[in-house]
């Protein structure tokens, strides 16, 4: 007899349900499963059997007795299958393979010769033979590629606009997923950041925002447990807020905008206007942060009093406790944005404020996590794995 849609569905949600519980009560018995999540034993027994046919779930130990035979305990299967992050910046490919739970399996940089399109797509290929070396042998094998790109990705993950990279309309998904034959995922950078925090801290609320500095600047928003991406799928872009109207003029056409004050290519064109001949890169600008010279700590100052300003106008904004910045000059920048929030942000909004600065970005973890989560929704799984 064939099943109804209702009888599917709710089977599926159960299965899901059973899913989630055993992650994230691991060890756990089939008897307190069933409590757990309200099934009747028989139910959770039938489920479980099919989670382990798919190698999601694996037995493992004997749990205490509490009268009659000791129950074997549950488990969920991390080592299943295993995703590839990837982070695409201007100069390298950022590589990390997780298993199913997110921990790192290994992690490569792949320099990339120069930002365009084509070239960059043979860096990934270049990126996925190695996961393929070093991947452990595992039923599921490379359950996916996820992609991470500093710029506007639509539904369908064409690259839109990725100014930093120069790309307009690129259809990234389709051309991996031609090249590769694995299931690929494109996100914006930001955005990817963003879930990776929300994953991973359970002292995180519902809601958050992560700010990622780079050759760019931008924000990945989740509210209320979920990733915020506007209507159209463009919601975060807050290295294009105007700081100053009659400011200097951005590559997006107008005036002012944050990241000509506190991204890194800022940074250097500042240093260099300012004589400091030897910081003709932001890794030299750091180098002569961390040796004490005033003039690189002022130049960082100042980036970090326009930061914070940005900052208070998106903590108005989403009224987000909790702000993560991604920034490898943070160190420097940390106290000039933490005095300008105190003095320019609502009480409201700044009391109990967490920021934390992070010295680097989340994006490959973050989209390998959302690769592993399509995973498992295709399987039924659930919506949100913590460690």
């Amino acid at each position: 007899m064939k099943q109804s849609w209702n009888q599917s569905s709710m089977k599926h949600e159960n299965k899901r349900l059973v899913l989630q519980q055993i992650i994230a009560e691991e060890p756990i018995s089939r008897a307190d499963l069933a409590k757990r999540c309200g099934l009747n034993k028989a139910t959770v027994s039938s489920l479980v059997a099919e989670l382990m046919d798919h190698s999601l779930v694996k037995e493992a130990g004997i749990g205490e007795s509490s009268g009659g035979r000791r129950p074997v305990l549950l488990y969920f299967s991390r080592e299943a299958g295993y995703a590839l992050g990837l982070n695409v910046g201007t100069g390298t490919v950022e590589a990390v393979l997780t298993d199913l739970r997110g921990t790192t399996i290994a992690q490569e940089h792949f320099p990339s010769r120069d930002k365009e399109y084509e070239p960059t797509i043979t860096v990934i290929e270049e990126a996925v033979e190695w996961a393929h070396r070093v991947v452990p042998p595992s039923p599921h094998g490379i359950i996916g590629v996820g992609v991470a790109v500093p710029g506007m990705i639509d539904h369908c993950g064409t690259v839109l606009n990725a100014p930093n990279l120069q790309w307009r309309n690129r259809p990234l998904k389709c051309d991996l997923e031609d090249k590769l034959k694995l299931p690929v995922m494109i996100e914006n950078e930001a955005n990817a950041g963003a879930y990776r925090e929300y994953q991973t801290r359970s002292d995180s609320a519902e809601s958050l925002v992560y700010i990622s500095i780079g050759t760019g600047i931008g924000a990945g928003i989740v509210l209320n447990g979920s990733l915020y991406r506007g209507q159209s799928g463009y919601a975060g872009e807050i290295g294009h807020m105007t700081l100053d109207f009659k400011g200097p003029r951005c590559t997006c056409g107008n005036s002012g905008c944050l990241e000509l004050y506190a991204s890194e290519p800022a940074l250097v064109e500042k240093a260099m206007e300012a004589g400091l001949e030897d910081c003709k890169n932001f890794d030299s600008l750091m180098n002569s942060a961390g040796k004490g010279d005033e003039l690189a700590l002022s130049l960082f100052t100042e980036a970090g009093r326009a930061l914070g300003s940005g900052i208070v106008s998106t903590i108005h904004a989403y009224d987000a406790k909790h702000i993560f910045i991604a920034s490898r000059g943070g160190e420097w920048m940390k106290n000039a944005v933490r005095e300008t929030v105190r003095k320019k942000a609502l009480p409201h909004y700044r009391d109990d404020l967490d920021l934390v600065f992070l010295d680097t970005p989340a994006a490959s973890l973050g989209v390998s996590g959302l690769v592993v989560d399509e995973f498992l929704k295709e399987r039924k799984g659930f919506e949100k794995v913590r460690e």
